[in-house]
């Protein structure tokens, strides 16, 4: 019998979604036969790229992997940082052609993005085809598509998906989706947006494991062309 997860992902295929759909599981075992990251470093959304490349199997990081604080807002925690190297990326952070204009603007950011509390020991990526129960899912493809996938979730719930930008990819992912159990959907920014090899019209939708179902079951209920005609 095909696992759910397997059956979505085949469904996504046949609703005309050509990216593999990324799933994301926080666990604090690293389940047998995945992939363990090691010692590798990078930005979470590069990281979560690599899923894409051919032949790609699950695998494990934990915050100690991650360049950047998407850890932290994908539950997994943050590594210690020393003062040299907190102000160091504070200097590619801060200032024109940079992140944000002050660290004020850096804080108020933070400010506004709800915190998950429960941190886990490791976060299992990978396609969707591979990940059985997972969190929450990432569906990345041209803005139409993202649209019918936030339609499929009002049309049966009433309640209006939220978008977000202005910051970076995973803290505009990760947070609300945790803490709602809902989804969302992201621009993302310019940096993740190249490491992650999107394309100028490709937006990403993150969906809570609790709410897919909901979208896949309501997709082919949503009107599509112009009402009446």
């Amino acid at each position: 019998m095909m696992g759910k997860n397997r059956h979505y992902a085949e469904q996504f295929r046949q609703m005309g979604y050509t990216r593999n759909v990324i799933a994301f599981k926080r666990c604090d075992e690293i389940p047998p036969g995945v992939e363990d990251y090691g010692d590798g470093q990078s930005f979470l959304c590069a990281i979560t790229a690599e899923a894409w490349e051919e032949g790609r199997k699950p695998f494990c990081i934990t915050n100690r992997n991650s360049l950047c604080g998407g850890s932290v807002y994908a539950g997994i925690g943050s590594r210690k940082l020393d003062k040299e190297e907190f102000d160091g990326g504070m200097s590619q952070t801060i200032g024109v052609g940079m992140g944000y204009e002050s660290r004020a603007q850096f804080r108020r950011v933070n400010q506004q993005v709800p915190h998950v509390f429960r941190s886990h020991r490791y976060l299992l990526i990978g396609i969707l085809e591979d990940i059985d129960e997972p969190d929450m899912v990432m569906v990345v493809s041209e803005a139409y598509r993202i649209m019918r996938l936030c339609k499929a979730y009002t049309w049966k719930t009433g309640e209006i998906v939220q978008g977000r930008s202005g910051t970076s990819w995973c803290t505009c992912t990760f947070p609300h989706v945790l803490k709602t159990k809902t989804m969302s959907f992201a621009t993302g920014d310019e940096q993740s947006r190249i490491l992650m090899g999107l394309a100028e019209g490709e937006l990403s939708a993150c969906i809570h494991w609790e709410a897919l179902p909901i979208i896949m079951e309501n997709y082919k209920n949503i009107q599509t062309g112009l009402m009446g005609v």
